[in-house]
């Protein structure tokens, strides 16, 4: 698989994209179910079905608009969100605004982080072979 620059990767809130991003990052879950027990000899048997799938996004960058900080106080905490490759790979989904910080150091850019936590199915569809 070639690699790609990670500015390619574009993540939209509520339809519209986040201004300022700098980095991106995706945990993609899928929780075991141990059904171990004393059949299994002292080792771990796991469900091959999830017992619950997740995912989140951490997203940091420099502070451009205050998207984030306006809708936790209007109480607008769930959205769409698609994040889309260079490759078209796609993953969509409604999320949850759990978090959102600014940093303010004496001269320098102001910079904020968020993390966003699926509620629901999200949809991953593959793109091109790279």
């Amino acid at each position: 698989m070639a690699g790609f620059l990670g500015r390619k990767v574009n993540l939209t809130w509520g339809g519209s994209a986040v201004l300022g991003i700098r980095e991106k990052g995706v945990t993609i879950n899928g929780e075991p179910i141990d059904v171990t027990s004393d059949d299994d000899n002292g080792w771990r048997e796991l469900l091959a079905e999830a017992g619950e799938h997740s995912v989140d996004i951490s997203i940091s960058g420099v502070t451009k608009d205050d998207v984030f900080l306006t809708d936790l106080f209007a109480g607008n905490v769930q959205k769409e969100v698609e994040l889309t490759w260079p490759n078209g790979k796609v993953l969509t989904g409604l999320f949850h605004l759990g978090t959102t910080s600014q940093t303010m150091p004496y001269k320098e850019a102001t910079t904020f982080e968020a993390t966003l936590s699926s509620t629901g199915e999200v949809t991953y569809t593959t793109g091109a072979a790279t």
